[in-house]
């Protein structure tokens, strides 16, 4: 990203938040990181342009990263019993993961537009 002034420091910002995201392990830290990221401030037109973008990669990517770790938790009630393989949560955990996966497929594809603009 060829910027001066302000555009350096916005852009060094973007990339510091793209690379919390991907260091993220939990939930908790990627909806942080979302937010920080949505959050910053742009005026320089390719900084704006790559956040927009690294946006539409990290939003999906976060959303199909949690559809994971819920999938993940309600499999382990299913094996400790705590959760019947009848139950409507149990039932709806197949589309959970197809959700996730193509939520993840398009963050991919999405990031690597991303990772160009930055």
């Amino acid at each position: 990203m060829a910027c001066t002034g302000a555009g350096k420091h916005e852009a060094a910002a973007l990339t510091d938040a793209v690379d919390r995201f991907r260091a993220a392990n939990s939930e908790a830290s990627r909806t942080a990181t979302v937010e920080s990221l949505t959050a910053l401030a742009c005026s320089d037109a390719k900084v704006c342009d790559a956040k927009r973008t690294c946006v539409e990669a990290i939003e999906p990517t976060a959303m199909a990263l949690s559809l994971k770790d819920q999938v993940t938790l309600k499999l382990g009630d299913l094996e400790a019993a705590r959760l019947a393989p009848d139950a409507s949560e149990a039932q709806a955990l197949p589309a959970k993961l197809d959700e996730a996966s193509r939520l993840l497929r398009e963050g991919h594809k999405k990031m690597d537009e991303c990772d160009t603009k930055l």
